[in-house]
């Protein structure tokens, strides 16, 4: 297990901004066996409960060099890193209103008279046996960038190292049998500020665009820039690094809330997924602006008047970063992270309720 820590990010700075709003907010679901939950128990186990939320990002471009002989010459490497990060993030704020969501979120499911299974009874399934077990409240970096919130008062599982918050993912039939037929509840929310912008016209060169945008994503791909290994072997340090420059590690999330039942070897006999239509932007905290590293590869043509120092020149490879910080509002950051994620649990929790009477 990672290790658990708790983190302030710089000097708080208060910005002036419109007043905080959320901008248009949709929900979707898709749903089957819906009259079979009706008559499940009114016993539930919360399997996951991931709050994300994003304070830096980094982007990279690569472009690789070359000998084109005579005519097309010779060509450096290029690459461009961009790096963008929000200064004056809270831990304790936001430690404060993920505890928030979660205790809105639990008793809104005991005033329809569930009753919470606790993680102490779920952890003697079979189904999760052999599972890590984790309990809130923490903050820890469970990727680069990627800040993920467990609330206090929540114990969860999880199977891989590395793979703290992910829950007992794909589990959710064993685990409603193995409960007495225990409807399975399921959270994922992920507040994003960034996002790649499109990279044209960036021939003869590498260049990066990422563009701020404070919202509660609906589907999205986190992309982190992949540390190179070096080779150990003599072979290998011929040949360079075990990656090649420029690559990046994919990650795809979405935001949903989900309740599962059904009984192992038939699959889920019922089951609601709530999503969102649209991102939920968070108006009033971040302003939009665009953030740019272009590095233009250097050339060599073989001509008369070259001379070797030209050609070294040119071969050299070429590296450019920027690197930007943004003041954040911690009490702003905090109540709109907090005012989107608890809008779009309170919604399809509506939902669900009401496709249940």
């Amino acid at each position: 297990m990672k290790k658990l820590f708790l983190f302030t990010i710089g000097i708080c700075f208060a910005i002036s901004l419109n007043a905080q709003s959320l901008g248009n907010v949709k929900i979707t679901n898709k749903n089957y066996g819906l009259s079979k939950m009706k008559k499940a128990s009114k016993r539930i186990y919360i399997n996951s409960f991931n709050v994300d939320f994003e304070i830096y990002k980094e982007a990279v471009d690569f472009k690789a060099g070359g000998n084109g002989g005579r005519i097309s010459g010779n060509k450096s490497s290029a690459i461009a890193r961009a790096a963008l990060g929000l200064d004056g993030v809270d831990a304790n704020k936001m430690q404060e209103k993920t505890n928030l969501l979660f205790n809105n979120y639990v008793n809104k499911l005991k005033k329809e008279g569930y009753d919470i299974i606790s993680g102490e009874e779920a952890g003697k399934t079979k189904a999760l046996q052999g599972w890590d077990k984790a309990s809130g409240p923490y903050i820890i970096e469970n990727r680069t960038g990627i800040i993920t919130c467990a609330p206090k008062n929540y114990t969860f599982y999880y199977k891989k190292a590395g793979a703290l918050g992910l829950g007992g993912l794909g589990i959710q039939a064993k685990l409603s049998k193995e409960l007495d037929d225990a409807i399975i509840a399921d959270v994922n929310m992920h507040v994003m500020f960034s996002e790649n912008g499109s990279n044209f016209f960036s021939a003869g060169g590498a260049k990066v665009k990422v563009l701020t945008n404070l919202r509660l994503i609906d589907e999205y791909v986190v992309t982190i820039p992949k540390k190179l290994k070096k080779k150990k072997s003599t072979l290998g340090k011929l040949f360079g690094s075990v990656q090649l420059k420029g690559a990046v590690e994919s990650y795809p999330v979405n935001s949903m809330v989900s309740f599962s039942y059904g009984k192992a070897g038939l699959g889920t006999t019922a089951q609601f997924n709530g999503s969102l239509k649209d991102d939920i932007e968070i108006e009033g905290v971040l302003k939009k602006q665009k953030i740019v590293a272009y590095q233009k590869q250097g050339s060599f043509t073989p001509t008369s008047f070259s001379t070797f120092s030209n050609y070294l020149d040119a071969k050299a490879d070429r590296f450019s970063k920027t690197t930007k910080w943004i003041d954040v509002d911690p009490d702003k950051y905090a109540d709109g992270f907090y005012n989107a994620c608890n809008t779009f649990l309170e919604k399809q929790l509506n939902a669900f309720f009401n496709k249940l009477k």
